[in-house]
């Protein structure tokens, strides 16, 4: 075998191999503590942790470069609203007011493909605008609809680079 098929054999091998892709880890830290994380807002629900894991790895896919990782610790989560217990027949609605806006705090660290750290923070990320935003985002029948706004928000001006 010549030296030149080597090479060109090589480079289609390197063409072909798998890109690496981005990845982003989300642990939640003692969710039984969270200001919310359940839907019925009495107790921890896995459903809708796992709802805005799926997300927050959806949007790190979508932002990050290839071999970049990223670490998520969840440390709280307080969604939209309330239940106003006291209210009857809202024990299954919660109530949207402008002092209920969403927020988690997290903690995160960015890597690039060699390990090299890009950003290290905690955060408290919130949208204390919530019920201002579009109809579209009001009316989306998916789970969790501003709390997915406001993180991919919060994705745009921390991870995406144009």
């Amino acid at each position: 075998m010549s030296a030149r098929s080597l090479v060109a054999g090589m480079g289609l091998f390197i063409a072909l191999a798998p890109a690496v892709r981005a990845e982003v880890t989300v642990e939640f830290v003692e969710p039984q503590r969270y200001t919310d994380g359940s839907e019925d807002g009495y107790r921890y629900d896995r459903g809708t942790l796992d709802a805005l894991e799926r997300h927050l790895k959806a949007l790190g896919q979508r932002c990050l470069r290839e071999g970049e990782t990223l670490e998520l610790r969840v440390l709280d989560v307080d969604l939209a609203g309330r239940y106003e217990w006291w209210r009857p027949a809202a024990y299954d609605v919660r109530v949207m007011r402008d002092i209920t806006w969403p927020r988690l705090d997290l903690e995160y660290m960015w890597r690039d493909g060699d390990g090299r750290v890009l950003g290290r923070a905690r955060e408290r990320v919130s949208d204390m605008n919530y019920l201002w935003r579009s109809p579209y985002v009001r009316n989306d029948l998916n789970s969790l609809p501003y709390e997915k706004a406001m993180l991919r928000d919060w994705f745009d001006r921390r991870f995406c680079r144009g």
